[in-house]
């Protein structure tokens, strides 16, 4: 009875042992989050001072409406509004600018692969003085401030890019984290123009010009999306925008070709790995059997779509740069091998084939490294 006792209050002591390890490792990991949040989004903490009077009503003119027909919200969100200042420029170059369709990033908790490369926030912050911009990210915990603040950079002619949840304001059950792109309110709505129709967008991909209404979403509607992506992301805050102002246009383009050799090339020591890191971790899931034909079918078609288009552009854009012109020509390699690996069936040669593509970014990303040491 006693070794009874004994073994109970050991494994009781244990169990407590387990509880507070999990617990702490959270707090810890919790702070390094809001830490990162902190420190990289380089928000602003609004208040209703930062609101300037504005009408019962307002509707922007000057913005272009652009949806893409595929999940690039981001780099979309931005397309319009540097359009809007004058510097319209095909996605693919904003998307250069932003390290946005480039890289991969293993998905937290999972084993879902994303053919996207850098964080968005400050891909959009990095690719804005290139544009002629400077980014504002103005957080805040109160719906009524979020609100004035909206209207108030509307009324002054800014149209308002928000991150939120794309199923929560069309009133879907699915999570979809989200950019879009607020140009206009009255007493009870907001108007916005949709980055990408898909469903549940009710709208068609595309351009339209300047002046459109957009989409009618009560405010309710609105806050409450956007406070759901900040719940899923475990954001510090509750509600954002973002602005961008008018600036000296920045010129060189050796930090945007750095950034992009990071992203390409990746890590795995901290943190979810990402780039070629993340790419082959995911490879040895499809060799260890954890990865499903529809997660693959999810991911490679979209990879070779953005790795083609990317090595399009580059080529075109970079002809007389031929170190640039011969990475692309890795790029698209890499592109077929994703195709092949879509259409393939055998785990042995998806693996395989994603290794040869893992192979063509890594030397697309040493060559880019190597131009702009």
């Amino acid at each position: 009875m006693r070794w009874r006792k004994i073994g109970t209050g050991i494994a009781i002591g244990f169990a407590l042992l387990a509880v507070v390890a999990v617990a702490g490792w959270q707090l810890l990991a919790n702070f390094f989050l809001r830490l990162y949040y902190e420190t990289t989004y380089q928000p602003r903490r609004a208040t209703m001072a930062d609101a300037k009077p504005a009408p019962s009503s307002w509707m922007l003119s000057n913005v272009p409406w652009i949806a893409a027909d595929g999940p690039l919200c981001q780099s979309t969100s931005l397309q319009m509004i540097a359009a809007q200042h004058g510097h319209l420029q095909p996605r693919p170059a904003i998307d250069l600018l932003m390290s946005f369709t480039y890289g991969f990033m293993m998905r937290p908790g999972g084993n879902d692969l994303m053919p996207f490369g850098l964080d968005p926030e400050v891909g959009m912050r990095n690719a804005a003085p290139y544009l002629g911009l400077q980014r504002q990210y103005y957080v805040t915990d109160e719906p009524d401030v979020f609100i004035a603040l909206a209207r108030s950079f509307i009324a002054q002619g800014y149209p308002v890019r928000v991150a939120l949840d794309m199923g929560a304001l069309y009133g879907s059950t699915e999570f979809i984290g989200h950019s879009d792109v607020l140009i206009g309110y009255d007493e009870e709505h907001f108007y916005l123009y949709e980055t990408v129709c898909l469903p549940p967008a009710p709208c068609q991909p595309g351009q339209l010009p300047a002046g459109e209404q957009g989409i009618k979403i009560s405010t309710q509607q609105l806050l409450d999306a956007i406070a759901s992506q900040a719940r899923t992301f475990q954001y510090p805050w509750r509600y954002n925008l973002t602005i961008f102002t008018p600036t000296e246009p920045a010129t060189d383009l050796r930090p945007v070709w750095q950034q992009l050799a990071q992203t390409i090339l990746g890590a795995s020591q901290y943190g979810p790995p990402s780039g070629v890191a993340a790419l082959e971790q995911w490879i040895d899931e499809i060799e260890a059997g954890r990865v499903t034909p529809a997660q693959i079918q999810a991911t490679m078609p979209l990879a070779a779509r953005l790795r083609r288009e990317n090595a399009a552009f580059l080529g075109e854009r970079f002809a007389t740069e031929p170190t640039i012109a011969q990475a692309a020509s890795q790029l698209a390699a890499a592109a077929t091998y994703y195709e092949q690996a879509a259409a393939a069936t055998d785990p042995i040669q998806i693996a395989a084939l994603l290794r040869s593509a893992a192979a063509a970014e890594r030397a697309f990303g040493e060559a880019i490294r190597a131009y702009a040491p």
